[in-house]
């Protein structure tokens, strides 16, 4: 049921902490775990105006080396863990992202951490692990932070 589980991560300390709880789950379990790291569009094509930058190219391959880097590092404690794992950058809007990788890979779990936020900053920032926890074909494991 649970033999492949996927653990999105975004370089935080929530979602790192998250994805070692996961990697104990999926130790315990013997499940399979891909990360995956979701380059945002909407935040890499934000317009100059509002940046002053212009070149999306470099804001396009900063973001994808941030994610490799947060993978690796994180692919390198699910093998310490003694976990199979793959890793996977995608791009587009986060929520779409996770939701499909997950249909995609047929995940029985997925395990996310949550930043907790609430009030006015749930309400301006929004929360990708409700809206993955509402949409999500699979069993949604919310972290919270430490």
């Amino acid at each position: 049921m649970y033999d492949r589980v996927l653990i999105p991560v975004d370089g935080s300390e929530v979602s790192s902490h998250a994805a070692r709880e996961g990697f104990r789950l999926a130790k315990a379990l013997g499940s399979k775990v891909t990360l995956l790291y979701v380059i945002d569009l909407a935040i890499v094509t934000i317009p100059e105006a509002e940046t002053g930058l212009t070149n999306y190219d470099v804001i396009h391959q900063t973001f994808k080396e941030q994610g490799e880097r947060v993978l690796g590092g994180l692919s390198a404690l699910a093998g310490q863990a003694g976990v199979v794992s793959d890793a996977v950058v995608a791009e587009g809007d986060v929520h779409d992202e996770i939701i499909n990788k997950a249909e995609d890979m047929k995940a029985g779990l997925i395990v996310m951490g949550t930043h907790g936020r609430r009030g006015l900053n749930r309400l301006l920032l929004g929360s990708v692990a409700e809206s993955v926890a509402r949409r999500a074909h699979c069993a949604v494991l919310l972290i919270r932070p430490e």
